[in-house]
């Protein structure tokens, strides 16, 4: 390659972004997704289903990893009118992916190869439905992922081991969707802790919370999550019918995509 500096290039991205959004059940993760600009679903499985009052447009439910990588490609081929990409969910892709690198190599179960291999070659088949993701997202359409949520203990770097929450995936699949992703958003109420006496010195914690839910866009110790774009504030309100737009404030703008102000009273509360 020939290297020139008046060849130098902005490499600031413009495009929409690879959201993933995880969280506890019935938090509202496809509710959210069904906010993006004219979503296109994808299900991968029949547990997955959008919540009433949220239609998505889909083909109904995938049945291999390959069904889904052909309705990426026809929505990079064919003329359509959809904008997002949204896929429930990504812990129905793993098994998929599971089953993929197990036909490829003529294995009986993921486990069969010994040694990692079998997984080695699942990783493998993460990156090409990223690149396929990567695609999306070069071609204007926004990308939804959506997972299920678990929580592992990890040892601490100057403390004791402590829970974290994370995507249900494996380690190494669930790092590569966090490294390719824009934005992870943790889905989550806010939630304080009241001691209880409950007599003979003895007492007990106990949860509260008013069941507002939050967008967690900046990474705690206690759970994934982040952003390429800067954002100061480390959660974002979900009030139905504004979480798209409380995100989109700070995704690069797309001329044919327009939304309403989130206003800081609503923000604070």
């Amino acid at each position: 390659m020939a290297i020139s500096w008046d060849k130098l290039e902005d490499t600031s991205d413009t495009d929409p972004p690879i959201v993933t959004l995880y969280g506890g059940a019935k938090l509202g993760k496809t509710t959210l997704a069904s906010e993006f600009p004219a979503p296109y679903y994808c299900r991968t499985g029949e547990g997955e289903r959008q919540s009433a009052g949220t239609p998505m447009k889909s083909f109904g439910v995938s049945e291999t990893y390959q069904d889904v990588i052909d309705q990426m490609d026809y929505m990079l081929q064919a003329e359509h009118d959809r904008r997002s990409f949204v896929l429930d969910a990504l812990d129905g892709l793993e098994i998929m992916i599971h089953t993929e690198a197990c036909a490829r190599n003529n294995w009986p179960d993921i486990e069969a190869p010994g040694y990692g291999r079998g997984y080695q070659a699942a990783q493998m088949i993460w990156h090409e439905f990223i690149n396929k993701a990567l695609e999306l997202k070069k071609a204007g359409i926004y990308v939804v992922l959506i997972a299920h949520v678990k929580a592992k203990t990890v040892p601490g770097v100057t403390t004791d081991s402590y829970p974290r929450y994370m995507l249900n995936l494996r380690d190494d699949a669930g790092s590569a969707i966090c490294d390719a992703s824009d934005l992870i958003g943790f889905l989550h109420q806010p939630v304080s802790i009241k001691k209880e006496d409950l007599g003979f010195k003895k007492t007990a914690n106990r949860g509260q919370g008013g069941g507002d839910v939050s967008i967690a866009v900046q990474e705690r110790p206690g759970f994934i999550a982040g952003n390429r774009y800067q954002i100061t504030k480390p959660t974002l309100p979900f009030k139905l019918g504004k979480g798209f737009a409380a995100l989109n404030a700070y995704f690069p703008p797309q001329p044919d995509v327009k939304t309403e102000t989130v206003e800081e009273e609503e923000e604070a509360t």
